[in-house]
């Protein structure tokens, strides 16, 4: 079978760039074009290894996974090992899903012009066909997007333990809020000072309150109205509650404290599974 190197390279790259994107989308990591596309080229430069001969499974599976880790590290960066390594895995699993319904089909009947070697797949179709088939599952996957997106953006309720007393709040899912502790990866809540009010009597302000916890520091938060430092802490528990109260979900999360919102508790996205 001849396989055009074009095609080879141009198909592998739109692939990795589209897995790159869904794995952003996963893990509601933000993802700049230029840094996806980088990465995607150079999974794609790795798809050349489909002209060498057969490598040991081992070997394959270990080169696939450091190689996953490096693309993972150039699109998102290189910041959390913990954060990388859950990013990668989901890379990592999308990539083997891919592979496995290509495999699948080959088992059944190879299409015409396929060719898989290495798990490096080779697709000989035309690039108007490529193109109107990656913006076919783009409209497909963006619009399950806003669908399930449209389910997260509501209002749900916190719970928070903040010395030794609970507190239940409301709390509203947003999108917008993308903030992670650069030391631990943690996502942030932000919550109002006056809905902790009564915990915040005990001390002259909020950043000593803060203070008072474990994990404490200040991180900068950018907002429409500029940067400002906000106080932030581990609190002592903290977990989503089902619409019934029945059921609580766990959160591993920073707590930061601002003065300049309506809403008593704001999740980022990615604690609502």
């Amino acid at each position: 079978m001849t396989i055009y190197l074009d095609v080879l390279l141009l198909s592998n790259l739109w692939a990795d760039y589209a897995l790159l994107r869904t794995a952003a989308a996963l893990t509601h990591t933000p993802l700049k074009p230029l840094r996806c596309l980088l990465a995607a080229l150079m999974g794609a430069v790795s798809s050349l290894t489909v002209f060498l001969p057969e490598i040991p499974l081992p070997f394959l599976i270990l080169g696939r996974i450091l190689l996953a880790v490096l693309l993972c590290g150039i699109a998102f960066g290189f910041g959390n090992p913990r954060v990388l390594l859950w990013q990668t895995g989901v890379f990592f699993g999308s990539s083997l899903l891919f592979c496995g319904a290509v495999c699948a089909l080959s088992t059944l009947r190879t299409p015409s012009g396929w060719y898989l070697r290495n798990t490096v797949i080779y697709a000989d179709i035309s690039l108007l066909t490529l193109l109107l088939g990656t913006a076919a599952a783009a409209a497909i996957a963006a619009f399950q997007e806003r669908r399930a997106a449209a389910k997260r953006h509501r209002t749900y309720r916190l719970h928070l333990r903040l010395g030794g007393m609970d507190y239940i709040l409301p709390a509203l899912s947003d999108s917008g809020n993308t903030l992670r502790d650069a030391f631990s990866g943690r996502p942030v809540v932000i919550c109002g000072t006056d809905a902790l009010r009564q915990w915040l009597l005990q001390y002259s302000d909020a950043e000593k309150a803060a203070a008072s916890a474990r994990g404490f520091r200040m991180l900068p938060v950018k907002t429409v109205t500029g940067e400002r430092l906000l106080p932030a802490f581990l609190p002592e528990y903290a977990a989503l509650l089902s619409t019934d109260g029945k059921m609580e979900q766990p959160l591993d999360i920073l707590l930061a404290l601002t003065d300049q919102t309506n809403t008593p508790a704001v999740v980022p996205e990615c604690c609502i599974r």
